[in-house]
C-alpha cells in the first residue's frame, strides 16, 4: 500500500483511501471511482425513485447529487483563482504535500460511513427537482472542470497556496487539500444516496 495513505473501511461497496498527503494522479483515480459509483447508483433508478425522498425524511437521491455540482461548482470557483494568483506569483513547488493532524481528522471526519450530520449552508442547498439525465450531465461536466484544476495544480506549492471554503467564508485551506477535502465531500454524500435508495427498495 502507498505510505501516504490509510485505508479505512468506508461502506460495502468499496474501500476509501483517507489521504495523508496530496498526490495529483491518486485524487484523478479518485475521480474516476466516484464516477463509476455514480453511473452504477443511477442506473439502477428509475426517474421517479431518483426524485423520492427517504421515508425517514432528508434528500432525495437526485438532491444528493444535486448538491454535489452546487458544492463542485463553488469549489471550481475558488480553484480557478488560487490557480491564476499562484502562477502570478511564480508559486511553484514539486506538487506534493504531507497533511497535519488538523486535516488528516477533517478528511477522516468527511469519509462515510459518519455518524455525526452536518446541515449544509444555503447556496449550496438543492431546490430545484432536474431531470435523472440533467442531473447526472452536469455532475460530469463540473467532474471534467475538477480534473483541469488538478492538472493545473501540477507544479504549484499546492501547500503554501490557500484557497477559501465554500462551506465557511472564514475557512481557508491549502490548495491540495482541498482537492481531497472535495473528493472526501462526494464520497460522503454518494454513501448517503445509497442509503436512500436501500431505503427505496426496501419499500417495495
Amino acid at each position: 500500500m502507498n505510505d501516504r495513505f490509510r485505508t479505512r473501511f468506508a461502506h460495502n461497496k468499496y474501500m476509501v483511501n483517507v489521504a495523508i498527503g496530496f498526490d495529483a494522479s491518486r485524487c484523478m483515480k479518485a475521480l474516476a471511482s466516484i464516477e463509476t459509483d455514480l453511473n452504477q447508483l443511477a442506473s439502477l433508478l428509475t426517474e421517479a425513485q431518483f426524485h423520492a425522498p427517504p421515508r425517514t425524511g432528508g434528500w432525495s437521491v437526485g438532491y444528493c447529487i444535486e448538491h454535489l455540482v452546487l458544492t463542485g461548482e463553488a469549489f471550481l470557483q475558488q480553484w480557478e483563482i488560487a490557480v491564476k494568483e499562484a502562477a502570478a506569483k511564480h508559486a511553484s513547488g514539486n506538487g506534493c504535500s504531507s497533511y497535519g493532524w488538523w486535516h488528516r481528522r477533517l478528511l477522516r471526519f468527511l469519509e462515510p460511513p459518519y455518524r455525526l450530520k452536518t446541515k449544509a449552508t444555503q447556496p449550496l442547498v438543492p431546490c430545484s427537482r432536474r431531470p435523472k439525465e440533467d442531473t447526472v450531465r452536469r455532475f460530469f461536466t463540473m467532474h471534467q472542470e475538477f480534473a483541469g484544476k488538478i492538472a493545473s495544480s501540477r507544479g504549484l506549492d499546492v501547500k503554501r497556496v490557500k484557497i477559501q471554503s465554500p462551506f465557511a467564508s472564514w475557512l481557508r485551506y491549502p490548495l491540495g487539500f482541498s482537492f481531497d477535502l472535495a473528493l472526501a465531500h462526494e464520497r460522503r454524500h454518494l454513501w448517503q444516496a445509497w442509503q436512500v435508495r436501500r431505503q427505496l427498495m426496501d419499500q417495495l
